[in-house]
């Protein structure tokens, strides 16, 4: 794992490289391939575009699918995903994204819940520009036969800051920033998933 504290004039972030082992990564695999089938065969079991960012005219800004994990797994120790994103709120993550910014220390080691979806892009789809409302937001990139996947970037849009297509990174940031993934480019067989994890605060707690 490789991780860089990065910055604009705005806010600070993290970049990850590598942030699952190949283990995890054999683990995640095979429950998102499993999702992957749920959702062809059982497509009223994943989010629909009500649940997500629309723009001014009431469209969605998602034309891919996304699930939310925490709906599904009453157990927690049952998915894969949900076990090995804990890493996110390790000791050295926190104190690296504390470091990124002023502004990120306290809310960072503040958070006390999180929610979590899986999201597939297939060839065409894409994300538009859009905001979170939690406290913060982490996006893994995953690939499904990355050798042919073009396009799927994931940016920063008033930053104008790309991140690539990468499989096996991530980026932690304040959920505020707006962001988005370029149209996907590739064959039928090939995918872009994300895990996206959002982390909120609550003071009532």
């Amino acid at each position: 794992m490789l991780v860089s504290q990065e910055a604009t004039k705005d806010f600070g972030y993290l970049r990850i490289l590598d942030l699952y082992s190949d283990n995890e990564l054999e683990d995640i695999w095979k429950e998102v391939l499993h999702l992957n089938h749920v959702m062809d065969t059982m497509p009223n079991t994943w989010m629909n575009s009500s649940g997500r960012a629309q723009t001014q005219d009431g469209n969605s800004k998602m034309s891919g699918n996304g699930l939310y994990l925490d709906a599904i797994y009453t157990d927690r120790s049952s998915s894969a995903i949900l076990n090995h994103n804990r890493k996110l709120f390790s000791d050295d993550i926190s104190e690296r994204m504390g470091e990124s910014h002023p502004a990120n220390k306290t809310p960072y080691l503040s958070i006390n819940k999180d929610v979590t979806l899986l999201n597939r892009y297939l060839d065409s789809q894409e994300y538009l520009p859009h905001y979170d409302t939690a406290a913060f937001t982490a996006i893994t990139v995953l690939l499904h036969k990355p050798e042919k996947i073009d396009g799927g970037e994931f940016y920063f849009s008033d930053y104008d800051t790309s991140f690539g297509c990468i499989n096996n990174s991530c980026v932690v940031f304040p959920s505020w920033v707006e962001h988005s993934v370029r149209t996907l480019v590739c064959s039928e067989d090939s995918k872009r998933y994300s895990i996206a994890q959002l982390m909120f605060i609550n003071y009532g707690t």
